[in-house]
């Protein structure tokens, strides 16, 4: 039985799969030898429409429009393909450009940028305390011996030594040696070495990394000391009282007996921020109630940094002290960890500083292997060659002896692509770094390198849309824009010719088209307040200028130049123009009326009824206007081309079952 339920199960599901098949590879249109399924429809029209959700609801007859269009859309791109275009050289750099450029980015945000943001922000969650001891290599101390002793320094401190003891006797750090070896605490992006960070999140707490990690600056041996839940920023308020006065004193009885006797007035129910204003010492926060801001972990001091990082809300601190004096310290609020896109371009930031070189060579090698990337030593022996110091890089590079003799030299190898010294030499020639350098060995591996990067991305790149879906589709997009691109140049915009004389007999049989509506034409006067409103009211009434008010009064800006003049303007453009236009004489002015936040007063000028525009008023709407009559007239004798030759038919009782399965 319960065999015969499986294949059941197994049947029906192979039934329904087929369905889906079927419905996908309906046929909904054809033309010429070239079939349209209902699947391609249904993702044309979903994309066209904004989504699923909206391509659902919508109604049979827009499928039909839409299906009416789509057939259009893919005759022209089959004329493209018939006219060659694929094959056309300036057709095909460009679409290489474009994809090369556009793999690149989104090859290297895929690969590079979002695994990494990603571990960064998950790393970022949690905050380490860490100790270490440091060397550094100089004439006395090599690598090798530094190496050595610190594994001998390891091994002691696996068997129980003392880590503070060994650091403040070995470690050449001397900020921290003075503290046994302390940090303090760190996050992830906050330390310039990937080596250190990734070794201390190896870590459990009191354990010791087990090798010395070189760092860029020297070798370290990591203990982990502590490690919580990171705060992202705190907020702080704080009473100080300094122990030392303004003329050099120190009195720390004295600064310790007042910080005690605000402590008791805050036990007994004082408000925190006016002791602060009354008593602190810290002119920079005195007068906001003694209130810090935001701060991360590891900006203040460490006595006040820790004292303040283990409250709570609202809780405030037993006394604190630092090299300031004595503070009071009370938490007043706290920001909650940010999402990984509100934080994403700030970790972007970081991982470029910290972790982006040595995460993209991970890359490079790992590109390397997967594209059989190699080396031509033979070319390479005969680059380094001595006699080649004195060749200098320069644009002119191929007239010199050198690239005569060496220019189609192979060098790279990728499967199967050879990149030869010509090619290397015309990427230093164009790159600032190298260009009017003399070649010699260092330069030389420097520039290979670089350029080896460049052409290993570049060939990720140029093959990235057999990875990536989604790239594929960009590509096919783009590809298929640049053949509609050059159809329409073909077939419409090269072929559109607009002269005087057919603007204007355009003009003279579509002259309902070119009208102005009722306009008037006025001034105004804008004042902001009442009382200078009242002031503008009253010498209007006794005769005073309308120019000569506005010169004076007028708080509107943009019109200084022509003292408060609009032009003609249709009558229901905005409040004033209605305004003015119900003024029955030219000349009349009206009463103030309430306009955006002020009052306005306007003038009438003149009125001007609708009428036909004469050809001089109506050229260069006539000229755009002809201009798009003839590229849709163009465009649809095109269209008509098309369908003579393909003679396309359209199923369109099969866009019922669109987006039905």
């Amino acid at each position: 039985m319960h065999y015969t339920k499986l294949i059941l199960a197994l049947i029906l599901s192979i039934i329904l799969s087929s369905c889906a098949t079927e419905h996908s590879k309906i046929i909904v249109a054809e033309f010429g030898n070239q079939k349209i399924y209902l699947g391609e429809f249904e993702k044309a029209y979903t994309k066209n429409s904004g989504g699923i959700e909206k391509a659902k609801s919508d109604s049979f007859p827009s499928y039909q429009k839409f299906m009416d269009l789509y057939l259009n859309y893919r005759m022209k791109l089959r004329d493209g393909k018939v006219r060659g275009y694929e094959n056309d050289e300036d057709m095909q750099k460009e679409y290489v450009d474009y994809k090369t450029n556009i793999g690149k980015t989104l090859f290297l945000e895929r690969e590079l940028y979002e695994p990494n943001l990603k571990q960064l922000y998950e790393r970022r969650k949690v905050e380490f305390r860490a100790s270490h001891i440091f060397f550094r290599e100089d004439s006395n101390w090599t690598k090798e011996k530094i190496i050595t002793l610190a594994k001998k320094l390891i091994d002691s401190l696996n068997k129980g030594a003392d880590f503070a003891k060994l650091a403040r006797e070995y470690s050449k750090d001397e900020y921290t040696a003075p503290r046994g070896g302390d940090v303090y605490y760190f996050t992830a992006g906050r330390i310039n070495s990937s080596a250190i960070e990734d070794a201390i999140y190896s870590l459990d707490v009191n354990q010791i990394y087990p090798e010395p990690v070189y760092s860029g600056f020297g070798w370290h041996i990591l203990k982990l000391t502590e490690k919580h839940p990171r705060r992202p920023s705190i907020k702080c308020s704080h009473i100080l009282i300094r122990t030392e006065d303004s003329t050099g004193v120190q009195d720390t009885a004295k600064a310790y007996k007042k910080i005690k006797e605000i402590e008791d007035e805050l036990k007994k129910g004082a408000d925190f921020g006016e002791l602060a204003l009354k008593y602190s010492e810290d002119p920079g926060s005195k007068n906001q109630r003694g209130e810090l801001g935001f701060f991360e972990r590891g900006r203040m001091v460490p006595e006040f940094d820790e004292a303040a990082f283990k409250l709570k809300v609202g809780e405030v601190s037993p006394i604190v002290k630092t090299q300031f004096g004595y503070h009071l310290i009370k938490l007043i609020d706290e920001q909650k960890p940010k999402t990984y896109e509100e934080e994403k371009e700030d970790l972007r930031e970081m991982f470029k500083r910290v972790r982006y070189k040595s995460e993209y060579e991970k890359l490079i090698d790992k590109l390397k292997k997967e594209l059989s990337y190699s080396i031509d030593n033979e070319t390479i022996n005969q680059l380094n060659n001595k006699n080649n110091d004195s060749i200098k890089i320069t644009v002119g590079y191929k007239e010199t002896n050198f690239y005569k003799k060496n220019g189609s030299k192979p060098l790279i190898k990728l499967k199967n692509k050879i990149f030869d010294v010509d090619s290397l030499f015309s990427f230093m020639s164009k790159n600032p770094t190298y260009l009017g350098q003399y070649l010699d060995d260092k330069l030389l591996e420097k520039a290979i390198n670089q350029y080896s990067s460049e052409i290993l991305v570049r060939e990720k790149a140029l093959n990235y849309d057999k990875e990536d879906k989604e790239f594929a589709q960009l590509m096919d997009e783009y590809k298929n824009g640049m053949y509609l691109f050059k159809i329409l140049e073909e077939e419409v915009w090269t072929k559109v010719d607009i002269d005087s004389n057919k603007t204007k007999l355009f003009w003279e049989k579509n002259k309902e088209k070119f009208v102005w509506p009722n306009r008037v034409e006025f001034k105004e006067i804008y004042v902001n307040s009442d009382s200078v409103k009242n002031v503008v009211e009253n010498l209007l009434k006794n005769g005073a200028s309308f120019d000569s008010l506005y010169n004076k009064y007028n708080q509107r800006t943009g019109y200084e130049n022509k003292p408060g003049f609009y032009g003609l303007v249709d009558v229901n453009s905005n409040e004033l123009s209605k305004k003015a236009n119900a003024l029955k004489e030219v000349g009349q002015i009206s009463d103030p009326f309430k306009f955006q936040e002020g009052w306005s007063i306007v003038k009438l000028i003149r009125k001007d009824s609708a009428r036909q525009k004469t050809y001089d008023e109506a050229k260069v709407e006539a000229t755009s206007m002809f201009q798009e009559f003839e590229s849709k007239r163009l465009e649809d004798e095109y269209i008509s081309k098309l369908k003579n030759l393909y003679k396309p038919k359209v199923y369109y009782e099969e866009l019922k079952k669109a987006f039905k399965d």
